[in-house]
């Protein structure tokens, strides 16, 4: 069982059917897990939105101004989305293999670069795999160190009692 409530992921790609495309593989590849997609051509149609619901994952368009030639490229988005919220995990998709592209995608904040291939709805399900499991560790620290703060306040508790008991126990004494 997913530790994970609903997962928001957006898709922000200009090429629609390849984002329903992708959104039906996601949806069919995790079935088990409460995802809700939301659809954008470009980043600029997505912020509203963004602020509002703080989506734990974005899948981004490097290039994304083929139908929109004044929108802003993946990187300027990816820039904007981390600046908004760092937690928030982003898988640059471009059509071209890039070292470049890839080295300025991971310096900006990317989780993980995937080549538009022919395998490239098995290369994002598997980032997402990933993804989802340090999402569920976050989780985990969280909850531990919530345990933890509990665990050391009745150990504070307990040691102040019993220095209590010592004094009240010594003043009888006298």
């Amino acid at each position: 069982m997913s530790k994970l409530k609903q997962i928001n992921i957006f898709i922000i790609d200009d090429n629609n059917v390849f984002s329903l495309a992708l959104k039906a593989n996601i949806e069919e590849a995790f079935k088990d897990r409460v995802i809700k997609i939301r659809l954008f051509e470009i980043g600029e149609k997505c912020k509203s939105i963004f602020t509002q619901v703080l989506p734990e994952l974005v899948i981004l368009d490097y290039n994304l101004n083929s139908d929109y030639p004044s929108a802003s490229n993946g990187i300027k988005v990816l820039e904007w989305i981390k600046k908004e919220n760092p937690e928030t995990s982003v898988i640059i998709l471009t059509g071209e293999d890039s070292v470049d592209i890839a080295v300025k995608s991971f310096l900006h904040g990317a989780s993980d670069y995937v080549v538009k291939t022919p395998t490239q709805f098995n290369k994002i399900n598997y980032s997402l795999r990933n993804i989802f499991k340090i999402m569920e560790s976050k989780i985990d620290v969280r909850k531990y160190k919530r345990q933890r703060i509990v665990l050391f306040t009745c150990i504070a508790l307990l040691i102040g009692g019993m220095i209590a008991m010592q004094m009240l126990i010594f003043s009888l004494n006298k």
